[in-house]
């Protein structure tokens, strides 16, 4: 099975090729080798786990900062509004809705005003 002229004696095992070592050592490095990667796909795996749970906690503390801190605004502003200083609506479309009717009710009939 070997080259003409080889100076090689012939195989222990006739089914395995020339000039290769024997099976069992090979075969064990490649197992430590297995183990070795799977051992590290699990710690990687765990980390990416917890990199994941640390930024949805992250997330939700940030959510919960800009809550308070809006629900904190609107009560300065209704305080502020109860001492007798004119604050308007509390929301946005509230204050916009109070404008409309306040200028329909300055115009007859929702008409502009002439000039």
């Amino acid at each position: 099975s070997g080259f003409r002229g080889s100076t090689r004696p012939p195989p222990q095992n006739p089914s395995a090729p020339p000039g290769d070592p024997p099976l069992a050592p090979v075969l064990q490095l490649l197992r430590n080798q297995l183990r070795e990667k799977d051992a590290l796909i699990r710690h990687l795996e765990n980390d990416w786990e917890r990199s994941r749970a640390q930024r949805e906690r992250e997330e939700r503390l940030l959510v919960t900062a800009w809550y308070n801190m809006g629900l904190a605004v609107r009560q300065q502003e209704g305080g502020m509004a109860s001492r007798g200083v004119p604050s308007g609506a509390q929301s946005f479309l509230a204050q916009q809705r109070l404008a409309t009717v306040a200028r329909r009710a300055r115009t007859p009939h929702g008409r502009a005003a002439s000039s």
